[in-house]
């Protein structure tokens, strides 16, 4: 469905005339260059509407000195860019929150910022932040989307760009990407590329105590050298068949391979020699992805989409080996290998019709097809001069099959110029079926209704009020046994473990202020068959843990979100962007039966950026800061907890001013003192509460430094 008209670029509403009126006129008075788009702007910025969105010229963008339209949406106020849920199966949950001239661009194929990465800032006419849901767009559950509008004519131009990083270890990564859109007859098509490798080496210290946690007995220092790399081409072509109809292609390979060698040294607390590990591994996989769109537009009121997806991915780990010496000579050692295959295929049809301009329905129906075959195998050598031997794994080769699939209606009610509401149901049905070591088949049906209310109580001022049902998806890898030599960690494949299902209830008020924005948004959460770890037992009375259903949780969530121009600070072209995040989760501990926090869960989440630009010296300069609070994860025999106190802090600058290029420096994890890990293991059971010892790890890698260059052609 086009979402764009004349009668939309015509009626451009109040909320972007506000701030075309502030930003814009002061872009068109520093880009003299862009007299045209000035002109447009300053004609748009004149017109006061009501029809929900705010637009932004390319000169509103000018000092922040942008290159692709990635750099300019990224600087759209109140507004984050959203990949949809690409981890699910199907297609229903996996849209994003980006427009292409009214048209949704490739669908888990290609990342939505891979594709903005790929449109030269000269393509672009304008940028539209659909602030509500209106008829003509198809929201799929996102508060905002971002319609790029390219110029007409738009095409044959490239982007590059080339980055080297140093390690703290004092290696050299580079990374390089590329892309090239041309017209053949009415196609547009863009050739892709990108590939590199990083090596990096992490060091880690331990501390061991033990006789209940309060004996030091061994301290060890591990040098964990990684090494990454990867290729991966593309290609994206857009045919317009016809006036009505046209058809879309995205198609990407990858491959790569990670290897890791690992070598640690453990002393007693006197510093004398216990014994040397040694320790590596290999992983090697490819996948490749295509995505086909066709669209028709049976009339001016109703058009049809039809996606089709295809994946396929296989991946193999090992050998994997971890050997014990006594301090010097062969004590004991692990092999592990391990095999996978993925598969998906999708089709989803969808009808879209414009009932009049103050309804629109979207209704439809997709079916996924999906499949994961693993294999594992673990062999001990404890020394005796047996060799390797054979483990006995529960579920280490098994086969998960699923055919799922869902009807969908979603309406779209515009009952006056300041009040919408949008509705919709979607069912599912799923048949999983497990083969190999566990043999089972079960089905689920479940119903996701959903229903929004947009509210605009002046040009400044918006609220919405949410109420959904969300199913998560079986995770395909919890059905199989998982084996982390290096960190002396296992779990068991449970193939009884059912989705978790949420309620939630959300509101959000947002308020914009010149070139600025400010939301605040509660929402409560109510979970049924929370996921989690459970415990299971064997017949020998061995305890492990398993993935598993832990019983019914609550979320109390408060998230606030502010771009806020600094120009009354005396900080001139400056923009900070803060997002903080506050997670009160609650479940009945399976084990003790207390309340506690939900696992792997922060209670706080800060970012903060800011960036300040100096036209005149064509210079942008800036910072980037990302923070959490402890984690808490509960398993069968242990309870960890992570802790991030310093946070990530990335600074760079860059500059315009050679060449047409952008160049920039930087600094990522620049205060990097390590990640810090407690884990408390337990004589049996948590449910006992009895420790049998405990383990202090600090795990750094150091800051990297880069140099990045980009250009167009």
């Amino acid at each position: 469905m086009i979402a764009v008209s004349s009668t939309a670029i015509l009626s451009v509403l109040s909320a972007p005339a506000f701030a075309l009126q502030t930003n814009v006129a002061a872009g068109c008075a520093v880009a003299s260059s862009a007299a045209a788009d000035c002109g447009l702007a300053t004609a748009l910025a004149s017109t006061s509407t009501t029809s929900g969105i705010a637009l932004y010229a390319p000169a509103f963008f000018t000092n922040f000195a942008p290159s692709t339209a990635l750099d300019m949406v990224q600087r759209v106020p109140g507004f984050s860019l959203d990949n949809g849920d690409q981890d699910r199966r199907g297609l229903g949950d996996s849209f994003g929150n980006l427009l292409i001239n009214g048209e949704r661009p490739s669908n888990k194929t290609i990342t939505l910022q891979t594709v903005l990465q790929r449109i030269a800032v000269g393509d672009v006419e304008r940028i539209e932040l659909i602030q509500e849901a209106l008829p003509q767009y198809e929201m799929r559950g996102h508060p905002r989307l971002v319609n790029v509008i390219l110029r007409e004519g738009a095409g044959n131009s490239g982007s590059w760009s080339v980055r080297t990083s140093l390690s703290g270890q004092h290696n050299i990564n580079p990374f390089f990407e590329a892309s090239y859109t041309f017209q053949a007859g009415e196609a547009d098509i863009t050739l892709g590329f990108e590939g590199g490798w990083t090596r990096n080496r992490f060091t880690r210290r331990e501390w061991l105590l033990e006789n209940g946690g309060t004996q030091l007995t061994e301290w060890r220092q591990d040098n964990d050298q990684r090494h990454y790399q990867d290729a991966i081409p593309s290609i994206s072509v857009n045919w317009p068949l016809s006036e009505r109809a046209s058809l879309r292609f995205d198609g990407q390979y990858n491959t790569w391979e990670w290897r890791r060698n690992q070598r640690s040294f453990v002393d007693d607390p006197a510093g004398t020699r216990i014994r040397t590990e040694l320790g590596s591994t290999d992983n090697n996989g490819r996948d490749w992805s295509a995505t086909t769109t066709f669209g028709y537009e049976l009339s001016d009121n109703i058009s049809l989409e039809t996606i089709g997806l295809i994946t396929r991915e296989e991946w193999a780990d090992g050998p994997e080996n971890y050997d014990i010496y006594d301090p010097i000579a062969f004590d004991r050692g692990s092999l592990f290998f391990a095999n996978g295959e993925y598969e998906e295929t999708a089709l989803r049809q969808s009808v879209s019709w414009n009932v009049g301009s103050n309804h629109a329905v979207d209704f439809g129906a997709e079916t996924a097809i999906n499949a994961r075959d693993t294999s594992l195998l673990i062999l001990n050598d404890n020394g005796s001069g047996a060799g390797y031997v054979p483990v006995n794994l529960a579920v280490a080769d098994t086969r998960v099959e699923e055919t799922r699939s869902e009807v969908f209606i979603n309406h779209v009610w515009t009952v006056s110029d300041r009040l919408s509401l949008e509705s919709g149901l979607r069912y599912e049905f799923s048949e999983i079926e497990q083969t190999g070591d566990a043999n089972q088949s079960r089905s689920f049906t479940y119903a996701k209704p959903s229903f929004t209310v947009n509210w605009r109580h002046d040009e400044q001022n918006r609220f919405r009020l949410a109420a959904l049902r969300d199913v998560d998806q079986l995770n395909f890898g919890r059905f199989a046994s998982n084996v982390d030599i290096g960190d002396n960690s296992t779990s068991v494949g449970n193939p009884d473990y059912v989705p978790q299902r949420t309620w939630t209830l959300e509101a959000e008020w947002e308020r914009r202020f010149g070139d600025g924005s400010f939301s605040l948004v509660v929402g409560q959460d109510w979970v049924e068959d929370l996921d989690g770890w459970i415990a299971l037992t064997d017949t020998q009375g061995n305890i492990f843990d398993a993935p598993g259903n832990i019983g019914d949780g609550t979320n109390f969530r408060v998230t606030g979100n502010l771009t806020a121009p600094l120009e009354r600070f005396g900080l001139d072209n400056a923009v900070l962007d803060v997002f903080l995040e506050w997670y009160n989760t609650n479940v009945e501990d399976p084990l003790t039966g207390e309340d506690r926090q939900w696992s792997g869960y922060r209670e706080w989440e800060l970012r903060v950026d800011y960036r300040q630009s100096f036209p005149e010296a064509q210079i942008t300069w800036g910072f980037d800061y990302f923070w959490l609070s402890e984690g808490e994860v509960y398993r069968a025999r242990e309870f960890r907890r992570e802790d991030f106190s310093d946070g990530d802090l990335d600074v760079f600058i860059e500059t315009t001013r050679w060449f047409g290029l952008t160049i920039r420096a930087g600094i990522n994890e620049a205060i990097d003192n390590g990640h810090d890990r407690q884990r408390i293991f337990y004589d049996g059971s948590r449910a006992n509460g009895v420790i049998d010892r405990i383990e202090y790890r600090n795990q750094n890698r150091g800051p990297t430094t880069y140099i990045q260059v980009r250009g167009t052609f």
